[in-house]
């Protein structure tokens, strides 16, 4: 299971920032301000631009949404070195 990073080392009321990871590759990430209620994807990687923009209730949500994604036959995004 992934983890989630913050990406500030200290907390920050104005925004919150996290890392989303599928195995040991870092596919986009997840932010909102204070003033926001969910979280917009940003992607990291062109694999995962169908969820450019989206919004997620939590990151935990938004790794889902990317796990379904790369299940998907047409989206090969993660190629591991053999």
């Amino acid at each position: 299971m992934s983890q989630f990073h913050s990406v500030s080392s200290r907390p920050s009321p104005a925004l919150q920032a996290y890392v989303i990871e599928l195995g040991e590759d870092q596919i986009g990430l997840v932010s909102r301000r204070a003033d926001e209620r969910d979280f917009t994807f940003i992607a990291a990687s062109s694999a995962f631009r169908a969820l450019e923009g989206q919004r997620f209730a939590t990151p935990g949500a938004a790794e889902s949404a990317a796990r379904r994604l790369a299940r998907q036959p047409r989206h090969s995004p993660l190629r591991l070195a053999s």
